[in-house]
């Protein structure tokens, strides 16, 4: 079956259901590995450094080699969104340790790289313009510090599927101290108000999260703007002084929040906090860009005059 992108192993070019990799490769057998996942729009790829420097610094918690300079990286992958030139392109960076058959780490390591190129997955539109539903989900533990990126997804796979079998879009991670940390694969913020102070927090990696590109992203817009965001730990039983909260993530985007469990949020009302935020991302887009899109297809829209 032939299939739409381009799976770049060890610099050789190749269709996706022709592409392979060695069954002995340790990111196969154990998940020794490191990634990162990008979105370009029209061969133009977003946060690139950033997503580099976060795979090395993973790759540093794993003492996982990368040989490869950042400008070599990140000349394939922009050769790769610029080859492919899709309206929007998912890329897919992976490094493994290379092959081995021990849980031992060899001293002698050879990693492998794939990078893969895909046109993005258009999501529904509902989420956008209705907002997204999160279950809370709790953990049995808490991890301190923010997470490395690493492809064991499988926790997260199962615990989405089940949410979707309830009727919600996506799940909401809790730790075991009752402290909110994030969705599946996106971070969270929330906005409030102090009296006539807008109050605008996203959870701290303290309580155990992923520090998204796209989180941190906001998080400089935001105080650029002069908007105060504060990284706090948030407690489950704290999502009542909320009025709205929102979704980020690289492929994604931006996505408003209609409710966690019961609680249900207004941050689709008109003149909400949330449009505003959203509108100085997609300002910030266009301007890295040279034009607006629509950010779900990669459709260039016409610029306001």
């Amino acid at each position: 079956m032939d299939m739409d992108g381009i799976i770049v192993v060890n610099g050789e070019f190749r269709k996706p259901d022709t592409a392979s990799i060695p069954a002995m490769d340790r990111g196969f057998l154990f998940g020794d590995h490191v990634f990162e996942v990008l979105v370009a729009f029209r061969g133009h790829v977003l946060d690139l450094r950033p997503h580099i420097s976060r795979l090395r610094e993973s790759a540093e918690i794993l003492k996982l080699p990368i040989p490869w300079s950042d400008e070599e990286l990140s000349f394939e992958l922009s050769s790769v969104a610029e080859r492919l030139d899709y309206p929007k392109t998912q890329l897919r960076l992976v490094v493994t340790r290379g092959a081995g058959s021990s849980l031992d780490i060899p001293e002698d390591v050879h990693p492998h790289k794939i990078i893969y190129g895909f046109p993005a997955k258009l999501m529904d539109e509902r989420l956008y313009k209705e907002g997204i539903s999160l279950q809370a989900r709790h953990l049995p533990y808490t991890e301190r510090g923010p997470a490395i990126k690493t492809g064991n997804y499988l926790r997260s796979i199962l615990a989405l599927n089940k949410a979707k079998s309830k009727g919600f879009d996506d799940v909401l991670w809790i730790n075991s101290q009752g402290e909110v940390t994030e969705a599946s694969t996106a971070n969270i913020f929330f906005i409030g108000r102090r009296g006539d102070l807008l109050d605008i927090v996203t959870p701290s990696a303290h309580s155990g999260l992923l520090q998204g590109i796209t989180r941190q992203t906001l998080i400089t817009l935001m105080k650029r703007a002069g908007i105060r965001v504060d990284e706090s730990i948030v407690h489950e039983d704290e999502l009542a002084r909320f009025d709205e909260a929102f979704v980020c993530s690289t492929v994604k985007g931006l996505i408003p929040v209609a409710s966690i469990g019961p609680h249900r949020f207004f941050t689709l009302r008109p003149e909400n906090s949330w449009r505003h935020i959203n509108r100085l991302y997609q300002t910030w887009v266009a301007s890295e860009l040279g034009h607006p899109v629509d950010w779900n297809s990669g459709t260039i829209l016409a610029k306001s005059r």
